[in-house]
């Protein structure tokens, strides 16, 4: 048996309740598709989808080897739970798109939680890496016999996606004028082609050009006019407001929080909603690199993940959250005027 230290995500993302919420432990990226069809894409170090761990993860580990969930604590590690591998490799595309990363490269797992607070020495910053420690070992087996089992829930089946013109004519259908929907169309397909140029570059694109280039151009496809918009008011990135915008009258409606590309949406719900508690007017909250879209609906005093929108792959459903919605109600949430 062999054990194995895995990282879901870094400082800037974390998807570790992925991890426990199904069982199981992902990599990426998956982009290339089924590692065992494409191990050149995968193992040859001029590919662009080359990773270290590829290998070992698809080969080398075991069903029967133990795993050991890990999060940064300031120089030390902590131990979020420890499982034992129940699968071979497995290739799930419903985890395609993962607060923004694709980690379709799968094995199942049995979790189990510390009784306790664990932090410890021992382990090293990566992805997948073997456990040498002795102290870390003994650790980690404690844990596997003391430890508090974590039910998982069934991966879901694939998401269903929603091709452009099947997403307008539901919007249509809603009671969208055609020429907005004709606007809206035009705008998604625009943005995909500057997406997919900013996925390239992203280490370059700063987050001022992510909100100039992608998230106001479509709010302004949707129907909200440049003077009901105001950019980086009072510290938040984006507002969207009730009127024509006066200082000492105008309402908050939405606020929006933009985050660079590859730095995860996981955090910034957080900070959105502490901006809300201080505007009662305010119902919607979004978080969004430009790309991926988080919407937020308060619900009386508390706010509820609602839709979720990918512009380059939108789906009926989250991809992997069964109650929230996809691109369709995030739409019609987002247009300002009153469909029927």
């Amino acid at each position: 048996m062999t054990i194995w230290q895995v990282a879901a995500g870094d400082g800037s993302r974390d998807y570790s309740d992925v991890f426990l919420n199904f069982g199981v432990i992902l990599v990426g990226p998956g982009s290339e598709g089924d590692y065992f069809k494409h191990k050149d894409a995968y193992n040859h170090p001029s590919s662009w989808a080359y990773r270290p761990f590829m290998e070992p993860f698809a080969e080398a580990v075991q069903i029967g080897d133990l795993v050991v969930l890990k999060r940064p604590s300031g120089s030390l590690w902590e131990i979020i739970a420890v499982g034992e591998v129940l699968s071979g490799y497995l290739f799930q595309e419903v985890f395609g798109d993962v607060e923004g990363w694709d980690l379709q490269h799968c094995r199942q797992v049995r979790w189990k939680a510390p009784i306790k607070s664990t932090v410890v020495p021992g382990l090293r910053r990566g992805t997948l890496i073997r456990v040498n420690s002795a102290i870390v070992v003994d650790e980690i087996k404690s844990i596997w016999q003391t430890g508090r089992d974590i039910p998982s829930a069934p991966i879901p089946p694939n998401p269903q996606t929603i091709e452009v013109d099947e997403l307008i004519e539901s919007l249509i259908v809603k009671g969208l004028p055609g020429q907005n929907a004709e606007l809206i169309a035009n705008t998604i397909w625009r943005l995909r082609r500057m997406a997919k140029y900013y996925q390239t570059h992203g280490e370059d694109v700063s987050e001022h050009e992510i909100r100039s280039f992608l998230i106001v151009p479509l709010l302004l496809s949707l129907g909200w006019a440049e003077q009901r918009v105001k950019i980086e008011w009072w510290n938040m990135d984006v507002v969207l407001f009730d009127t024509v915008y006066k200082k000492d009258t105008s309402k908050p409606l939405v606020i929006i929080e933009s985050k660079r590309l590859f730095d995860g949406l996981r955090y910034a719900p957080e900070q959105a909603t502490n901006y809300a508690k201080s505007y009662p007017t305010c119902d919607r909250f979004i978080v969004s690199d430009g790309i991926r879209y988080k919407l937020f609906l308060r619900e009386a005093e508390e706010w509820r993940f609602a839709a979720y929108m990918s512009l380059t792959t939108p789906t009926q459903k989250h991809p992997y959250e069964t109650n929230v919605d996809g691109a369709v109600t995030f739409f019609l949430s987002m247009i300002p005027i009153r469909l029927v």
